[in-house]
This record gives structure tokens, sequence and C-alpha cells, in this order.
């Protein structure tokens, strides 16, 4: 199976962000890296999903499309778009990835908001954001610590509570605040107005 990926690294952060989907359009996995990691730019860790993506289990079982690029999100993050469906998962992942989606672009809401609205824990909540598989396409970075994460208490991202991950958390969401405020203009999809730093997209094939 040819897998294509994409590798696209924002000024300020020490990570990568790495996507890829299926010769046909259908996202398959994200993850963020190391910026400076060699080799293959897709997501080691993500190589189940790569193959549940080969079979179509994508929740409806309908190829997801990448919903935006997001080489064009690190120069305005008003090009964010929801995701058709969320990946495959527990009833509960599933929900609260949805509700994910539904936290506009420089907006935030807290752990206990989210459960409140789908009749979980704040706890669990967070458990389904750490073990969301489409970082930035889900935006789990929107859900901080009751109080809105004042203070630059953001929460953590991905498990991590320190180090790059949680600095690209408060990195995101100084992005998307900064282009609210400002009343950004975004650019057609798939027109950036500079390349995006960082490797080219390439094209791989994942053994069965």
């Amino acid at each position: 199976m040819v897998v294509n990926s994409q590798r696209c690294t924002s000024e300020g952060l020490a990570l990568s962000f790495v996507w890829a989907w299926a010769p046909g359009g259908g996202l398959l996995a994200a993850a963020w890296t190391d910026a400076e990691a060699g080799g293959d730019p897709a997501p080691a860790q993500d190589h189940g999903r790569l193959h549940a993506g080969r079979r179509g289990f994508f929740g409806t079982g309908t190829p997801v499309p990448v919903p935006f690029e997001p080489r064009d999100f690190f120069l305005d993050p008003g090009c964010w778009r929801a995701p058709d469906d969320v990946p495959p998962g527990s009833v509960h992942a599933r929900r609260v990835w949805a509700a994910l989606c539904a936290i506009p672009v420089g907006e935030t809401r807290s752990y206990g908001q989210i459960a409140d609205a789908i009749g979980s824990a704040p706890r669990a909540v967070g458990q389904a954001c750490r073990a969301n598989p489409w970082p930035l396409f889900i935006p789990c970075h929107r859900v901080v610590p009751a109080g809105g994460g004042g203070n630059g208490a953001t929460g953590g991202y991905a498990g991590n509570r320190r180090g790059p991950l949680a600095d690209v958390k408060a990195w995101l969401l100084a992005h998307e605040a900064r282009a609210s405020s400002s009343g950004s203009t975004m650019s057609p999809p798939g027109q950036a107005t500079s390349p995006c730093p960082g490797r080219p997209e390439v094209s791989r094939r994942v053994q069965e």
C-alpha cells in the first residue's frame, strides 16, 4: 500500500507536524515529531492506524478527506475545518472528538465543559484527548483546565504537561488567538502564500 505523507515545521517550534493520507485522499494518521529527525516522515507509531485506514474503518466506513492543508494553517489558522468524521475508537472517545471539532478557532473549552456537554467526566475527557489520533485536525489543543488556562496553564497535550509537546499546545493557542483577534483573512485552501518549511511531500509503501 502506498501512503502519502508530509512534514511541516513552523518557526518557534521544536517539533514538526506530520500527517499521512491514502492515495484516494483519506486521512490516515497525524503526529508531532522531532523537527530534526531524518528518514521517513510518516508517523512510525501509527502503522496500525495506517492499516486500519486501508481497510476503510473510519467511523462511517468511508475515507475521511484531509479537511485542510496544515501548511496553510501555519500561515493562517482561519483555514482550519473540521473533518467530515472522526477516526475509529470507543463510543465515548468518538463523542469527545466530535465535541472538540465543534470548538471554533480562537476559542477554548475546559475539560469540565466538554464533559458536561456529552455527559461524561473531566478525567475521561482528558484521556480521550490524550488518545486523539488526529491532532490538529481534531483540535484537542483547544481544551484547557478550568479557568481558561490563564497564567500560561494550558494543561497537558498528548499526555505531556511540560516539554516540546506542551510548548506546541501553547503555541497553537497563541497562534489561533492572534489570528482571531486580528480578524485575519485566510488564503484559499491549498494556496499558501509561502512554501511550508520542512520536508516535501513523499510517498512510502507500508508493508502488510
